[in-house]
């Protein structure tokens, strides 16, 4: 059936909706009507074959492809089939996204940012799920039901549910890692507070630890410099963006921590602590320096990071690039601003011309079977997994390929950010034992803060964070640059009267209000 605009305004006004992940059996989540429809087959989405058109693509996992065969295999079992619409050479996802809305042709399925959804949704653009999950999908249903802050991040400040986001699983996302190595060289103890950090990267820069009579090596360093300098920041409380404590919205640059935070990281770069090219060396510096045997400290993902030793231990001797709890921080507590979010921002939706929502629903629905979820992480079973006492494992194709594993698995359309529920133990399978060691360390001191949480906007409190954020984003930026190089002396009390100047307390307000929203939703 084909939905006029305006139906899809009237049900556009009663949307609730998130997606969900499936733990029970394939019997006990599939649905009834399905069941009714073919005894044999609990997954079926459509009587007669339906081929449904998608606009899918992310930088992760590039354009969909047609023949990937996860989705060529849930084709077989749903009677639900997708063709993709954008060509294998777009790179600029945003871009495309925005031509196609602009067009008003949309394709049947739509993947989107969680603003885009809640945005457009509103607008008639896509429908509205809740009815639809609430009578077709059960998996998703009982997955929103126990996961509420996943329903909340998608859906908007009514409720309504717009899209089926990708959600991520595992605690764990970064951690500290240094050159144990370096460290036994110099007779040195791993650092636990500040100041031992302070005095061991002194040491690594001044003291030759890699032998070569060089003053070359370099202390901290990272790929990305705003991810990297968090870690760095939180040892004197700084944080770069929003936090909540006691239920209180703090915007990290107005608070005084962070002024102390980068006097000390100016000071830290200025006695060449700090990557010389911290702001210029790039995505690879963290492969280029460990190559180089010059990198002694970084903050970054655990099962990325721990993967050089490995690497690099027959080609550097006695190479450690070993994990390590956070130092403590000034105030003596230990602890890690880093945790993975589970719901992420984005995901797919459907759009207000899909000739069958409900097939389509029940489609999302088979990806949080315990089927379709297993498909979704480890692709096509006998391919790239086998079942070992029940448990997917994947096989040599992915463990012993010369590409990482993710990109291999990737090929059959697994892991591809799509509206799915992660399953940690794809990954762990590839981690190497010294970051899992490294997890289970962070775990079990329990060093992980609190997320700040994935928060829903009014329209109108939206299109002021998009008229005032870009200019605090880039202000922010520029001036942490200039401190951390020593470009200009660092003033943050007249910082903060720039940022209040460009309207900055106007964002914390509204992230209170959404917050206050968000703790009385999940209290119900």
């Amino acid at each position: 059936m084909k939905m006029k605009k305006t139906v899809c305004l009237l049900v556009a006004t009663t949307l609730t909706g998130t997606m969900v992940g499936c733990s029970s059996s394939p019997k006990e989540a599939a649905p009834s009507a399905a069941k009714t429809q073919n005894n044999q087959n609990p997954y079926l989405a459509s009587g007669k074959p339906l081929k449904l058109t998608v606009h899918m693509g992310t930088k992760d996992s590039g354009v969909f492809k047609n023949d990937w065969p996860i989705f060529v295999k849930a084709a077989e079992m749903t009677n639900v089939s997708l063709e993709g619409t954008l060509p294998n050479t777009v790179s600029d996802f945003s871009e495309t996204f925005s031509i196609v809305m602009a067009s008003g042709k949309l394709p049947d399925i739509m993947q989107a940012l969680s603003r885009d959804f809640l945005q457009f949704g509103q607008e008639g653009a896509f429908l509205s799920l809740n009815d639809l999950i609430d009578k077709n999908a059960p998996n998703l249903k009982k997955f929103l039901a126990d996961n509420p802050d996943v329903r909340s991040a998608a859906s908007d400040d009514k409720g309504r549910i717009w899209f089926i986001p990708f959600i991520a699983d595992g605690e764990a996302e970064k951690g500290w890692f240094i050159r144990k190595d370096w460290l036994d060289k110099l007779g040195l103890k791993e650092p636990k507070t500040v100041d031992d950090l302070h005095n061991v990267l002194t040491a690594f820069v001044n003291k030759d630890p890699n032998g070569n009579n060089k003053k070359d090596e370099v202390g901290f360093f990272h790929r990305n410099t705003t991810i990297g300098i968090e870690g760095l920041m939180a040892l004197w409380n700084g944080y770069p963006s929003y936090r909540a404590f006691d239920n209180k919205v703090v915007f990290g640059p107005l608070e005084k921590e962070y002024g102390v935070a980068m006097e000390n990281m100016a000071k830290w770069y200025k006695e060449g602590l700090i990557d010389k090219e911290i702001f210029t060396r790039g995505s690879k510096a963290r492969d280029v320096l460990l190559a180089n045997n010059v990198g002694g400290l970084t903050h970054d993902f655990f099962a990325s990071t721990g993967n050089y030793n490995e690497q690099l231990g027959s080609k550097i001797p006695g190479f450690g690039f070993d994990p390590m709890l956070p130092p403590a921080d000034v105030n003596g507590k230990v602890k890690e601003p880093s945790k993975r979010d589970r719901a992420k921002n984005y995901g797919w939706g459907i759009s207000h011309s899909n000739p069958d929502p409900v097939a389509t629903i029940k489609y999302f629905d088979f990806w949080f079977s315990e089927e379709g979820r297993r498909m979704a992480n480890f692709g096509i079973e006998g391919d790239t997994f086998t079942k070992v006492n029940g448990k997917p494992i994947f096989t040599d194709k992915v463990l012993k390929s010369d590409k990482a594993p993710i990109d291999v698995i990737r090929k059959t359309g697994a892991q591809s950010n799509f509206g799915f529920q992660q399953d940690y133990s794809f990954e762990e399978q590839w981690t190497p034992p010294l970051a899992k060691d490294g997890i289970d360390m962070y775990k079990e001191k329990k060093v992980y803060m609190d997320r700040y949480p994935i928060l829903k906007f009014t329209m109108e409190e939206q299109k002021k964070i998009e008229k005032i954020f870009p200019k605090v984003d880039t202000y922010i930026a520029e001036t942490r640059q200039q401190w951390i190089l020593g470009a200009k002396p660092v003033d943050h009390a007249a910082f903060v009267k720039e940022l209040e100047k460009l309207d900055v307390r106007r964002l914390v307000e509204i992230n209170q209000a959404a917050y206050d929203r968000y703790v009385a939703e999940m209290k119900k």
